[in-house]
């Protein structure tokens, strides 16, 4: 079972927002929405294997076969609620996986900057050794020097004009991980380990909300193209938003979240 953090609604509602953090982040990564938030929905918020104070045993292979099984366990906790399953990067890569293969009863699904996995093999490959090489990083140089580096990623430009206070915050949340424990979830689930489920995303059956940052046009192609794949579907592109869109315009994310889940609601 995985580390979570459950918060109750202010209201009495079934529905539960379950909330998967990226990479060299935690549970916490969703603090600043959940007063929002849970004053319509219940919400909780997980430490994927390496991260936060989860004590996922370092012996097992983190793959993703083995977090779809973890995570089962911990949302069976909560299988008296009608489960909406957020995902955000490397979360929404975890929320993917268990749409398709977990044996939760998902009612949605919510995925922000995130990919069905890599197509092509030697692209694939080629990734694999890029996780492994920034894996070595964290066990040699240490994690503030990959802290560093990893700010300084095309990905995360956006996040230089956010304001000083959330960049300090972002950053401690960074530096409180730990080094070998993040090594080895880079090398066991790491984008290049993902399995390729662009053949599968048409068995995703229930209905999805996808966000993506109109400036990271990376993710906007692969938004775009999942939307065309994904039976129920709807694509928010959200102006002047990089990768984190949580983070850049919260107002905004936290209104389409929560209008997805309640759209859900009326056709209950």
């Amino acid at each position: 079972m995985l580390h979570y953090k459950f918060y109750r609604a202010n209201q009495s509602t079934k529905h539960l927002l379950v909330m998967l953090h990226g990479f060299i982040s935690d549970h916490q990564a969703f603090d600043n929405h959940i007063k929002i938030m849970k004053k319509n929905v219940n919400i909780v918020t997980i430490d994927l294997p390496g991260h936060g104070v989860d004590e996922s045993p370092f012996d097992k292979e983190w793959d993703f076969p083995f977090i779809n099984q973890q995570l089962d366990e911990t949302l069976e906790v909560f299988k008296g609620y009608q489960l909406f399953l957020h995902g955000y990067s490397m979360g929404g890569r975890i929320a993917l996986y268990h749409a398709i293969h977990g044996n939760t009863k998902l009612t949605g699904l919510v995925l922000e900057s995130t990919s069905p996995g890599i197509e092509d093999k030697t692209a694939q490959i080629e990734r694999q050794q890029v996780d492994n090489a920034r894996a070595k990083v964290l066990e040699i140089a240490g994690l503030e020097v990959f802290v560093n580096d990893w700010e300084k990623l095309p990905l995360f430009y956006t996040q230089y004009d956010l304001d000083k206070a959330t960049k300090v915050s972002i950053r401690n949340m960074r530096m409180r991980q730990n080094a070998p424990r993040l090594a080895k979830a880079l090398r066991d689930y790491g984008t290049g380990k993902m399995p390729n489920l662009w053949s599968e995303l048409s068995q995703i059956q229930i209905p999805t909300c996808i966000i993506v940052g109109t400036l990271d046009g990376k993710f906007c192609e692969i938004a775009q193209k999942m939307v065309s794949i994904i039976p129920q579907t709807e694509l928010f592109e959200i102006a002047q938003s990089g990768h984190t869109v949580h983070v850049e315009v919260m107002a905004e994310f936290d209104r389409i979240v929560l209008g997805f889940i309640q759209k859900e609601e009326q056709n209950d």
